[in-house]
């Protein structure tokens, strides 16, 4: 069976050529690939390399989780190459690389295909291969590796692709148009078959026009009650058509991405291989950054209590050691729904997700079902950092979510510690002098307190709403008080930490709180600091502050207040002291009463369906 396909940077994918292979030319050859071509032309003596993220194969993983017995490659080439056989592996000091065969094939101008079986001691690492044009002019057109498997332990795989999507028609209908392309509109394709796209229009803005409706593309209008209830009311729709149609899988995905359909078709293939002591395996997909597209932002990750561990971030992957290191495994307790695949049948009628609107409903389903998670180089998404996806609303659910989690999973977050974290929060907050963010915090942890019952009887749409209304509204920048200057907004993204003492007093003059304010800094410029990004030292003794959001080109000012700093304060000294009473009550009462948020009936009525 085809593992997975040879690909070529693209246009409106991505285009960093070293995350698919590495070019090596001389002063009078060169390798003359451009975005526009599927083919890597070549001339004689230069040689391209293909142990990158995306064309090297996790033969450690295959061999782990699949009935792959032998993996071979498939190359279909014009004219005369010699082709190198390597496996590489991961070690302390960097990686190794073992060269396991060497052959030359082919004819000056003579186009064909060739087969060639990786035979190696280990199967540790990653395979990969290395091609040097040894006619004066060679063509590489494609290739693919292939496992061997047994016919009949082939596995019937047909997935559910579920989309939850807010106002990201731009993203959505590209997809989808590819997915159909690629797939749905194919015959020739494995996935023709295998493949149906179930949306939730959480907006209802969608255009029925602009996707083409069919038996294999389904959308639904939602009430927009977030990530949470979007991603449950596909699965209840999958639920409803699961048996008629064959349905074995579902994978998630969010609207915002940018994905290579290759990324699906892997995923089919190892979802078909499974062994029998793996079938309720989760498949992840790595996130990558969309604005750095070769940096990784997380393969997997840990909740950790809610100190969230993100597994492999930062990770070069044009780097040979980059993709290596990925081929590592570590503990994982969840995949964001980014691009996450389980089985179809861990969704049920007493087994849908918590209808906790947004940050932690992905964490929650992973601690609750996940056992295995399968994560493979070139299974990814690219995403929008969250850097660059700053809302006040955010600080509502952090602390509320983290707590409901917790509860429900006998994490054992103790009291203690739970004040500790949310002191530390809020005080940060108080120093950027944001206090509708310390606000919002509070009324999170507040209404977990409230209880199940209140958590029950609310409306998604209209709490979300309310918690909107009570953060800061992003704005054109022409509309704030304090002026907006690019050059200022760089220093302050740079900006260098002061020597030690100057810490030290910092510190304990409160950030500046209990000095007079400025209204401009030592430059005479305006106080200007990144949304997201921001450190109490851009608000040092400031008595104004632009806080601008780069990928808007928005912002929002925030003023010093010591009424307000002391109000806050004096809210959260009230919020430790009612969780002497109430917090280990609550936590046990989450935890007893949790099932009542995960059936059908519930669902029903909070979606109005």
């Amino acid at each position: 069976m085809k593992l997975q396909n040879l690909l070529l940077p693209q246009t409106g994918i991505c285009t960093e050529e070293c995350m698919y292979f590495r070019k090596f030319e001389t002063e009078e050859s060169k390798v003359d690939f451009t975005w526009d071509k599927d083919y890597i032309p070549m001339e004689k003596e230069t040689a391209v390399s293909f142990d990158t993220y995306f064309n090297g194969c996790s033969v450690e993983k295959w061999f782990k989780y699949t009935k792959v017995r032998s993996i071979s490659l498939h190359l279909h080439l014009k004219g005369q190459f010699r082709v190198t056989l390597m496996r590489k592996e991961k070690k302390l000091d960097g990686h190794t690389t073992r060269f396991l065969r060497e052959e030359t094939v082919g004819e000056e101008n003579v186009e064909g295909n060739y087969s060639f079986l990786f035979e190696s001691e280990s199967n540790n690492g990653m395979l990969c291969f290395g091609l040097k044009c040894m006619s004066e002019e060679g063509v590489v057109y494609g290739g693919w590796y292939e496992g061997e498997v047994p016919q009949e332990e082939i596995r019937r795989v047909k997935m559910a692709l579920v989309i939850c999507t807010f106002k990201r028609e731009v993203f959505v209908t590209k997809n989808v148009k590819e997915l159909t392309e690629s797939f749905l509109d194919n015959p020739e394709s494995d996935m023709s078959r295998a493949l149906e796209i179930f949306i939730s229009d959480n907006a209802r803005t969608l255009d029925p026009k602009d996707i083409v409706l069919n038996d294999k593309i389904h959308l639904f209008q939602n009430k927009n009650t977030g990530g949470a209830g979007g991603f449950t009311r596909g699965m209840i729709e999958v639920m409803k058509c699961r048996e008629k149609h064959g349905i074995s899988h579902i994978l998630v995905m969010d609207d915002d991405v940018i994905i290579n359909p290759e990324s699906l078709y892997r995923t089919y293939v190892i979802l078909s291989l499974l062994k029998d002591n793996y079938e309720d395996a989760f498949v992840g997909g790595a996130m990558l950054r969309l604005d750095q597209q070769f940096i990784q932002h997380e393969a997997g990750a840990r909740w950790n209590k809610g100190y969230l561990i993100s597994h492999k971030c930062g990770l070069d992957l044009r780097e040979v050691d980059g993709c290596i290191y990925n081929e590592w495994e570590e503990k994982t307790d969840f995949n964001a729904w980014w691009y996450c695949a389980f089985p179809a049948k861990v969704v049920s009628e007493d087994n849908l997700p918590l209808p906790i609107f947004i940050r932690g409903d992905d964490v929650e389903y992973g601690l609750r079902n996940m056992k295995n998670l399968i994560l493979m180089n070139g299974i990814c998404v690219w995403h929008e950092p969250f850097e660059n996806k700053y809302s006040s609303s955010m600080y509502y659910y952090i602390f509320r979510n983290r707590l409901i989690d917790n509860s429900i999973h006998h994490l054992k977050y103790k009291r203690r510690n739970f004040i500790k974290d949310l002191s530390s929060q809020v005080k940060h907050e108080i120093v950027l002098y944001r206090y509708k963010n310390a606000e919002l915090l509070m009324d999170g942890v507040q209404d977990f307190f409230r209880g199940i019952d209140w958590f029950m009887q609310q409306d998604g749409e209209a709490l979300h709403k309310d918690v909107m209304a009570r953060g800061y509204k992003m704005q054109d920048i022409n509309d704030l008080p304090v002026p907006f200057s690019y050059p200022v907004y760089e220093r302050a993204c740079r900006m260098e930490e002061p020597g030690r003492l100057r810490r030290m007093f910092r510190k304990l003059m409160v950030n500046g709180l209990l000095l007079p304010a400025h209204k401009t800094n030592e430059h005479t410029d305006p106080f200007i600091a990144p949304t997201y990004t921001a450190r109490p030292l851009n608000f040092y003794r400031a008595d104004k502050v632009l806080n601008y959001d780069y990928t808007s080109r928005k912002g929002f000012v925030t003023e010093k207040s010591l009424k307000k700093t002391w109000t806050l304060m004096l809210r959260l000294e009230g919020i430790a002291w009612k969780s002497r009473f109430r917090y280990r009550r609550l936590v046990k009462q989450y935890d007893r009463r949790s099932a009542e948020l995960m059936k059908l009936d519930f669902w029903n009525k909070y979606l109005d369906l």
